[in-house]
């Protein structure tokens, strides 16, 4: 990663965000962030962006149950990354980047074990079952696209994650660089990812990576599509 990890933008708008996150000012401030390794203390704040990235719902019954989804994703992809950078803004993680090799051999036992006591009990949730089937077919979509990537993409960067609040102020491509810079310094300059139409996958067009395919998971009064980007 290089040196120099902060940066500075505008911040136009903002909103409190599931009591994870501060609220922040209506008015055009001059922000800054910092880069720094993962910490257990922003896991909150992080299961609170999955769930609203994945919109997931749930009644005020079930809410702190919900969160445990949020929370089993970060786990389960801190577990098979080796590259975890989070993205601090105002005191608190508002974007994270998990990066490592397409297969890690052996993925971090403590994460995993964490990712499956989270969302054990939401196998038992009715109202949350829907959102359990649709990460089982995130997984196997995404795992078949793995299969068809050529061996020379060594990397996967597993995880992308912005605050909804930080987005337009520089924070995702500062994150998407300091996984870049990894890659080449490990030597896997080609990797590949995934995203969907639940994310802002647009993001990924910007930069020019390269869209090598899509795949259609949802119904036709809902449709939801998993695509496969690769860097080049």
């Amino acid at each position: 990663m290089s040196g120099n990890n902060r940066g500075t933008a505008v911040l136009k708008t903002g909103y409190a965000f599931n009591r994870a996150f501060p609220l922040l000012s209506k008015k055009q401030v001059e922000t800054n962030f910092e880069l720094r390794s993962f910490k257990k203390s922003d896991e909150t704040a992080l299961a609170a962006v999955i769930n609203e990235t994945w919109g997931l719902k749930s009644s005020p019954k079930n809410a702190e149950l919900a969160l445990r989804f949020g929370y089993a994703y970060l786990y389960y992809n801190l577990a098979f990354s080796s590259f975890r950078v989070v993205a601090e803004f105002n005191g608190c993680a508002a974007g994270i980047v998990c990066a490592g090799r397409r297969s890690e051999k052996f993925p971090s036992i403590t994460y995993l074990a964490k990712a499956f006591s989270y969302a054990l009990p939401l196998f038992f949730c009715r109202e949350l079952r829907s959102q359990i089937n649709a990460w089982k077919k995130f997984f196997n979509v995404t795992k078949e696209h793995e299969a068809i990537m050529p061996k020379e993409y060594k990397g996967r960067l597993y995880l992308l994650l912005t605050n909804p609040s930080c987005r337009g102020i520089g924070m995702g491509k500062k994150l998407l660089s300091s996984a870049e810079e990894y890659f080449l310094l490990n030597g896997m300059s080609r990797f590949f990812l995934h995203t969907d139409t639940e994310c802002n996958f647009r993001f990924y067009d910007s930069m020019d990576y390269k869209k090598v395919k899509g795949s259609v998971v949802g119904t036709s009064s809902n449709p939801w599509e998993i695509y496969l980007y690769a860097n080049n």
